[in-house]
């Protein structure tokens, strides 16, 4: 079990007090996920020319929040961010105090930049699908498989998501997983396996956030008026646009630990 949550956001001019309310958001959203994964927390910011920022560490949320880094890394947030991604870890494979073994993943992309994944679940026989694929491996934890996955299919024009949908089926395990490329900083995947994602949204602010429960959003939205929730079923994605947050794609996908 691991948490996931974060926030999408239109890259639009905000006050100084939305912005605000945006960083704040991002940090309640990995405060209350500190129960799903205490061993370890990690965010990433992207904004719309590419530019992105990670920040990990292998501490429970409350601590993470309290880091000089931590405090840094949300300074550099503007009006050009498209997401805040987090993920807080309780591990099934691979030592916290590796680095790479914490989420968010990362992966070149060639030359284009970056892909950030975040994944709760496990998958089962790792090391078979390495070598059926003939993947490299870099980290122990299992979740590097998914991250090796999307980097085949991810360039310069972005994910092709029905690829990497496609290479899904055969994996047997549990999972949720959120991505997006530094190439195409506009773009967010938020998908929901047999793992929990919980997913909501606000016209006004122009703002999406997501969390692994529904107790979560609530506590960290605190009753402010003006959130959608949008539905998502098990073996449903989203592919969302930053750039017109209304018309989120929908996709289906399957894998063998979906068969239960």
């Amino acid at each position: 079990m691991c948490g996931l949550c974060g926030v999408v956001t239109a890259p639009i001019t905000r006050s100084s007090s939305d912005r605000k309310h945006l960083v704040e958001l991002f940090s309640r959203l990995l405060m209350l996920s500190e129960h799903r994964g205490p061993y370890a927390t990690g965010a990433v910011w992207v904004k719309t020319d590419g530019t992105f920022r990670v920040e990990k560490a292998p501490l429970p949320a409350r601590r993470f929040l309290q880091m000089a880094k931590y405090a840094d890394f949300l300074n550099d947030v503007d009006d050009d961010l498209t997401v805040l991604m987090g993920h807080t870890r309780w591990p099934t494979r691979g030592s916290v105090d590796n680095p790479d073994n914490n989420h968010p993943l990362l992966m070149p992309i060639g030359r284009q930049g970056q892909l950030a994944l975040c994944h709760n679940g496990h998958v089962h026989e790792v090391a078979r699908h390495f070598h059926r694929l003939g993947l490299p491996r870099k980290a122990e934890v299992d979740s590097e498989l998914l991250a090796r996955l999307a980097q085949g299919h991810a360039g310069k024009d972005g994910l092709n998501l029905k690829a990497f949908l496609a290479d899904l089926a055969p994996l047997d395990g549990r999972m949720s997983i959120t991505l997006t490329l530094t190439s195409q900083p506009h773009e967010v995947v938020l998908l929901k396996g047999n793992m929990p994602l919980e997913v909501r949204y606000h016209l006004q602010r122009q703002v999406l956030a997501y969390a692994s429960e529904v107790i979560i959003l609530e506590q960290a939205l605190a009753g402010e008026r003006g959130w959608r929730k949008v539905p998502l079923l098990s073996g449903e994605g989203l592919m969302v646009s930053t750039m017109a947050l209304t018309k989120m794609r929908r996709v289906r996908f399957t894998f063998a630990g979906m068969e239960m």
